[in-house]
C-alpha cells in the first residue's frame, strides 16, 4: 500500500508500556528482526520519572499526547470556567515543552468536553463521571455501556455551546504550542456523552475557523462515530483529509458493529482483529499524503507492527 509520495513513518504509542526497560526490549526485538528502528508517541499515561528515563528516545519521538507528563485531569477547553481553561492551556504548554525536549514538534489533544469541571485522566473515574452525566441526559443515549450517544446529542444546545468555547480555546492553545515550537493537532473523539468533536463536519469547521490548528485522524474513534451517528466512514475520513490539515493518524481496531446485537467499544485492539476498515483508511490516508501512522494499541506491540507492515506492503488500490 505504500506510495512514492513520502516515506511512511510507523510509530507506536507508549500507552501500553510499563517501564523504559520494556521500551528498550521492544527496540531490541525490532533490530533483531531486522525491522526499521521504530518511532514512538509519548502518551498521557507517562509520569515525570518515566519520561526522565526515556532520554534514549530523543529524535525517535513523532508526537506527544497531552497531558504529558501525566496529570490528574485531561485538558478541558470546552469548560465555561475560565480557571479550568487557563489550567488546560498550561497543561498543553507543558506538553509542548516535553515534545521539544524529545525533538518532536507535534502535540495531539482530546480537545474538550461538555462539562465545566476538570475531566479525570484515570479511565475508571472518567467513565464514572460519564455515567453521572448520561444518567441525567439519558434521552441522548444509544447505549448505556460506555455512555454512547446518538447524533441528537451533537445538536443539543449544551453541546453547541461547549463546542464554541472549545474552538475559541483551541486557538489560544495552538498559539501556546507554537511558542514552544510545536504544532497542535486535535483528535476526533468517540461518540460518548460529554465528548466534543465527534463528527467529521466539526473537524472541517474547526480547520476553517483556525488556520493554526492541525488534525490527528483517529480511525478507531471515527469508525465508532460513523456507526453511532449514521455517516459513511470513508466519506467522513475523506472530508477530514480534504482540509489538508491532517498531520498523522492513530491506527487501532475495535469490534464495534451495528449488530445484531449492536456493539460500541473503544478497544484499541490488535490490528485486524476487529471491524475497523483499516485497509480502506490506509488507502485514503496515504493517497492524501499522510504518512505518519501511530499504532495506538495497548498490547502486543510486535504483532501490531508486523500486521501494519503487511497491510502497507499490499497494493494501494480502490476496493471492488
Amino acid at each position: 500500500m505504500a506510495t512514492s509520495r513520502s516515506p511512511v513513518r510507523t510509530g507506536l504509542s507508549l500507552a501500553g508500556f510499563h517501564s523504559p526497560d520494556e521500551v528498550k526490549r521492544f527496540q531490541e526485538a525490532a533490530r533483531q528482526a531486522e525491522r526499521p528502528d521504530p518511532y514512538f508517541e509519548l502518551s498521557y499515561t507517562l509520569g515525570e520519572d518515566f519520561l526522565r528515563d526515556l532520554g534514549f528516545l530523543k529524535d525517535r519521538v513523532l508526537s506527544v499526547h497531552a497531558p504529558c507528563p501525566a496529570g490528574e485531569f485531561f485538558p478541558n477547553l470546552g469548560s465555561r470556567d475560565p480557571g479550568v481553561r487557563r489550567e488546560s492551556i498550561e497543561v498543553i504548554r507543558r506538553s509542548a515543552g516535553t515534545a521539544a525536549g524529545f525533538g518532536a514538534g507535534r502535540i495531539f489533544l482530546h480537545p474538550g468536553y461538555t462539562t465545566d469541571s476538570p475531566v479525570p485522566a484515570d479511565p475508571v473515574r472518567r467513565l464514572a463521571s460519564l455515567k453521572a452525566v448520561s444518567d441525567r441526559d439519558h434521552r441522548y443515549l444509544l447505549a448505556r455501556d460506555g455512555s454512547i450517544c446518538g447524533r441528537e446529542y451533537c445538536e443539543s444546545p449544551a453541546y453547541r455551546t461547549h463546542l464554541k468555547i472549545a474552538t475559541d480555546g483551541l486557538g489560544k492553545a495552538a498559539e501556546a504550542c507554537a511558542g514552544e515550537g510545536a504544532a497542535l493537532a486535535v483528535e476526533n473523539l468517540n461518540p460518548r456523552i460529554t465528548y466534543l468533536f465527534q463528527l467529521p463536519s466539526e473537524l472541517v469547521a474547526l480547520a476553517q475557523a483556525l488556520p493554526g490548528i492541525r488534525i490527528c485522524a483517529d480511525i478507531g474513534h471515527l469508525w465508532i462515530s460513523s456507526l453511532a451517528h449514521g455517516f459513511d466512514f470513508s466519506k467522513g475520513l475523506a472530508d477530514i483529509l480534504a482540509t489538508g490539515r491532517v498531520l498523522a493518524a492513530h491506527v487501532h481496531d475495535n469490534a464495534s458493529q451495528l449488530g445484531p446485537p449492536p456493539v460500541f467499544g473503544d478497544d484499541h485492539a490488535l490490528l485486524g482483529s476487529g471491524n475497523v476498515p483499516i485497509r480502506e483508511a490506509l488507502r485514503l490516508l496515504l493517497g492524501a499524503g499522510v504518512s505518519d501512522l501511530i499504532i495506538e494499541t495497548t498490547t502486543l506491540p510486535v504483532q501490531n507492527f508486523e500486521r501494519l507492515a503487511a497491510m502497507l506492503a499490499e497494493p494501494l488500490s480502490r476496493p471492488g
